[in-house]
C-alpha cells in the first residue's frame, strides 16, 4: 500500500489524457429529473442518489476539457439497447457508471455485468464486487475473518427471523437496511437498545422488504477513506472527518438521511486530529480494499471510538465524487482540481492498453 503519493495522481492524470485520445466515454447516469424511476422507497427515497443537472453538468465539463468525447444516457435499457444493437465498435468505449434505478441488491451491478457481456471497458469494480459491497452483514463477516475490526451485528431475515439469536447486550445499537447506501433508512431512532430494537427492526423490514441489520453502534468520530486501486494496488492519502455544527467528535450523532440529503455536514483531515489512529486507520482501509478485490475509485467508513479504536461499518465500490464528497474534499487538499479527480477515476481503472 501507498500513503500520500501525489505523484500516482498525475501519473493517473496523463493517462487520462492519452485516453482521451483513442476512446468515447460513455456517461450512464441517474439524473432526478431525466430518469424513469418507477421503483422506490415512501420517505427515503433512492433519488438522494441520484444526479442533479448541476452536477452531471460538471462532470460533462471535465470530461470535455480532458478531452473525451461523450455519449449520455439517463436509463439503463436505452444503455443496454444501444450496446445490443451490434453497429457500434465497442472496444473503444468506457463507461461511467453511476446508474441505480430501483431498490434491488443488484441495482449498482447491471450495467458492469452488461459490459462484461459485451467486453467493453468500465470505471469501478466488476458485478460481483459491486454486489458483495452492498451486504453489510456478509462484508463484515468476511472482513472479520481476515483479521479486520467490524462492529458485532446480528441478521434479521424476512423469511426466517434472527440468522442467530437476536442481540442482547447491554450497550447500544443501529439497526439499518442491510443493502442500503447514502444513509437510505437511517435517523436519530435507529439508534436504540436490545428492548426497544425489535419494534425498530419490524418498521424497516416492512418499509424496505429486506434484511435487516443490528449492530453494535460506536460512539465516537466518523471517517471516510478514499481508496484508489490500480493494478491491485491501493493508495490512501488521509482519513476524511466529518464534522457536524462544527464539532469533529460525532459521539452518539450519526450522518443521516436528512443531513445527508441537504449537505448539513463539513469535511476536516483526520490525521491532523490524531496522527496515529490516521496511520491505522489508512492501513485498515487498505487492506480492507484489498480483501473485498475492490477496484479503481472506492470508500471505507470508520467509525472511531474516542479511545481510538477502529471500526469499519460500510464499503462503497461507487463512492460520491460530485460535489459535498470526502473524495472531492481530498482532491482538493492535495491540490488537484475536480478535472484531476474525473482523469483519476477513469484512469485508475482502465489501462492504456485497453
Amino acid at each position: 500500500m501507498k500513503f500520500q503519493k501525489k505523484a500516482d495522481l498525475q501519473t493517473l492524470v496523463q493517462r487520462a489524457m492519452r485516453l482521451a485520445n483513442s476512446h468515447e466515454v460513455i456517461l450512464l447516469t441517474s439524473n432526478k429529473e431525466k430518469t424513469n424511476n418507477q421503483v422506490d422507497y415512501t420517505g427515503y427515497s433512492v433519488k438522494s442518489e441520484f444526479f442533479s443537472e448541476e452536477e452531471e453538468a460538471r462532470i460533462l465539463n471535465s470530461l470535455y476539457r480532458i478531452g473525451f468525447s461523450v455519449r449520455q444516457f439517463y436509463n439503463e435499457e436505452d444503455f443496454i439497447a444501444f450496446v445490443s444493437e451490434g453497429q457500434q465498435n465497442l472496444s473503444k468505449k468506457i463507461v461511467i457508471n453511476s446508474a441505480q434505478k430501483g431498490t434491488k441488491i443488484g441495482r449498482k451491478s447491471l450495467i458492469p455485468a452488461v459490459c462484461d457481456l459485451f467486453g467493453i471497458s468500465y470505471v469501478g469494480s466488476d458485478p460481483y464486487v459491486v454486489s458483495l459491497c452492498r451486504d453489510k452483514y456478509r462484508c463484515g463477516c468476511i472482513l472479520a475473518q481476515n483479521g479486520i475490526p467490524v462492529p458485532d451485528a446480528w441478521l434479521y431475515q424476512p423469511v426466517g427471523g434472527w440468522f442467530y439469536e437476536p442481540p442482547t447486550m447491554a450497550g447500544r445499537l443501529i439497526v439499518k437496511p442491510n443493502y442500503e447506501a447514502a444513509s437510505i433508512g437511517i435517523d436519530a431512532t435507529n439508534i436504540c437498545n436490545a428492548s426497544t430494537m425489535p419494534e425498530k427492526v419490524r418498521q424497516l423490514e416492512a418499509i424496505y422488504h429486506q434484511e435487516i441489520l443490528a449492530e453494535q453502534f460506536i460512539a465516537g468520530y466518523e471517517v471516510e477513506i478514499p481508496v484508489i486501486t490500480v493494478n491491485n494496488v491501493p493508495t490512501v492519502f488521509f482519513p476524511v472527518g466529518i464534522n457536524l455544527n462544527n464539532d469533529k467528535k460525532m459521539g452518539e450523532r450519526i450522518l443521516d438521511y436528512q443531513l445527508r440529503d441537504v449537505d448539513a455536514y463539513e469535511y476536516y483531515d483526520f490525521s491532523i486530529e490524531n496522527p496515529q489512529v490516521a496511520k491505522v486507520a489508512l492501513e485498515t482501509a487498505a487492506k480492507t480494499a484489498q480483501i473485498l478485490n475492490i477496484k479503481g475509485f472506492g470508500r471505507v467508513d470508520l467509525r472511531i471510538s474516542e479511545s481510538g479504536s477502529i471500526y469499519v461499518t460500510d464499503i462503497a465500490t461507487n463512492p460520491h465524487y460530485t460535489d459535498r464528497s470526502s473524495y472531492e474534499f481530498l482532491f482538493d487538499q492535495l491540490g488537484f482540481s475536480y478535472d484531476d479527480l474525473i482523469a483519476c477515476l477513469i484512469a485508475a481503472s482502465i489501462g492504456e492498453g485497453k
